[in-house]
């Protein structure tokens, strides 16, 4: 009922500022937005869902400054659960499919489709519009694009940055690379060179952790053709150049990467005592005992607080195998914030998703603290002053916004904002798999590939023994199934796409 009388006055007032702007010559939107930001509004608890360990400080400044201010500007209280990154999902989609009256949470881009098909989040169209300008006015739309299916918004791409070849770069611990002698990386020799020296040197480092996808790390020097992962579960791609579907687990390609991973088993380059846990990999990170894993455009700034806890001079860099071989970009934004269908407070999480990029000064304080005590600014970079977390700079990145940090190398930071310099739009660009049509199929194909491929993929057994029944059991379980509905969709999805005046330049 309160929730009924609530929707009933939000029409009024929405009806008042529409006959308003009419009378003016204004525009709707914006007098709908400024009514609602001084409107009075009821105090509430602001639910909210992060991935990671919460640091003290993190704690200290939400129960004191942050919400002190936010209450002050938004009349909320934000109250944050932390859950393990080792444990996240598997939590968090508990929380979700259970009901439990969260109001806003992250995940990644691939996540989206899924928690709708699943009824998990709701759509935001409307809670943008009147809540949301500033989110508007500080991500492109071509950003917004990324999240919408069936017609409707179902997440908000928080960060707005450089992004072309996300997850197939490498990151390297640089310092410990230069003290080898060496100086880059270009190929998976290098890499290979890398490990060994350091090893021989000091025996204590791990050759490479792999937390997210890894295999299109390698594609992009054992492929002669630029391919690009369609899904998180590395079963299909895209062939950039033809735009054909590939089935990339009956491919060459894939029987190549696997036996690179059987070589690395060998090596010790990948430890089979490492594989599989990921809290025991996150460890290892942490420590700053990783030689290199997987990068994400801008995972070397990202992770270098966390490793320089470990090791003060620990310096990161992130380098493409063949370098010279064209980036693409699928996902302007990986970072994707949902609300959830259940949400007490849906209007309230938007605006405060829309007070963060309200101004500069907003976004500093809620990435790096209070001004003078958790940081400063010095010649144009921000200088940290704790070395606590708060709320993740990555998921909020914005080229509007954007300061790098005092330790970070200008070269990184060149590294970063460069990066989409040259690179083409994916062939994948705005295509979401909507499994319902095979849903149990496809619940089926995933508990296969997670028990028969993802040892196959980490090289621990081998290759031509395990492939062939590993496949038979995929396709038993419906792999031929999800494979031909996947099929029509992407053929559907380019039919309506216009042809780029960049490939017609190119025919």
């Amino acid at each position: 009922m309160h929730r009924k009388r609530r929707i009933f006055a939000l029409a009024l007032m929405l009806a008042v500022a529409a006959l308003s702007s009419a009378c003016k010559g204004g525009a709707v939107e914006d007098s709908a937005s400024e009514d609602f930001a001084g409107a009075t509004q009821p105090y509430v608890t602001l639910r909210m869902i992060m991935p990671g360990d919460e640091s003290a400080r993190m704690r200290e400044f939400v129960d004191n400054e942050l919400n002190a201010r936010l209450k002050r500007e938004l009349n909320l209280k934000l109250e944050m659960t932390y859950i393990p990154w080792s444990d996240y999902q598997s939590k968090l989609e508990l929380a979700l499919s259970t009901g439990e009256s969260y109001d806003l949470f992250w995940y990644g881009t691939p996540f989206v489709s899924d928690y709708k098909a699943n009824g998990y989040i709701q759509p935001l169209d409307a809670l943008l519009r009147t809540y949301g300008k500033d989110l508007t006015a500080n991500i492109p739309a071509d950003n917004f694009k990324l999240d919408e299916m069936d017609g409707k918004l179902w997440a908000i791409p928080s960060q707005a940055f450089t992004s072309a070849g996300k997850f197939t770069s490498v990151m390297v611990r640089q310092d410990l690379l230069e003290s080898v002698g060496m100086k880059e990386i270009r190929t998976i020799a290098d890499l290979e060179a890398f490990y060994s020296k350091m090893r021989a040197k000091d025996p204590s480092y791990y050759g490479y952790l792999e937390n997210d996808r890894g295999q299109d790390v390698l594609w992009r020097e054992l492929s002669d053709q630029p391919f690009t992962f369609l899904d998180e579960n590395q079963m299909f791609a895209v062939n950039e150049n033809t735009g054909e579907l590939v089935n990339y687990l009956e491919s060459d390609l894939y029987k190549k990467v696997v036996q690179v991973r059987e070589r690395w088993v060998d090596m010790g380059l990948i430890d089979k005592r490492l594989i599989g846990n990921l809290a025991a990999n996150i460890d290892q990170e942490d420590a700053g005992k990783l030689l290199f894993r997987v990068g994400a455009v801008s995972r070397a700034m990202e992770n270098l607080q966390t490793v320089q806890k470990a090791d003060a001079s620990a310096k990161l860099r992130e380098y493409y195998l063949s370098p010279e071989k064209p980036k693409y970009i699928v996902a302007p934004s990986n970072e994707a914030y949902m609300i959830p269908a259940k949400a007490l407070h849906p209007e309230r999480a938007m605006q405060f998703m829309n007070w963060i990029l309200q101004s500069k000064e907003h976004y500093n304080f809620i990435i790096y603290g209070v001004e003078g005590k958790d940081y400063r600014t010095l010649n144009g970079k921000i200088e940290l002053l704790t070395n606590d977390q708060f709320m993740y700079e990555w998921m909020w990145r914005n080229k509007n916004y954007f300061m790098a940090t005092t330790s970070v190398d200008d070269s990184v930071v060149q590294d970063m904002l460069h990066n989409d310099d040259n690179a083409k739009i994916s062939r994948l660009f705005g295509f979401h798999f909507n499994q319902e049509a095979v849903k149990k199929a496809y619940a089926r194909v995933l508990a296969v590939y997670n028990e028969k491929f993802v040892p196959l993929n980490m090289g621990i057994v081998g290759y031509d023994k395990q492939f062939a029944g590993a496949m038979d059991a995929l396709k038993k379980a419906g792999y031929d199934k999800v494979w031909d509905e996947l099929q029509r969709q992407y053929a559907a999805f380019r039919a309506d796409q216009p042809v780029p005046a960049s490939r017609e330049a190119s025919r």
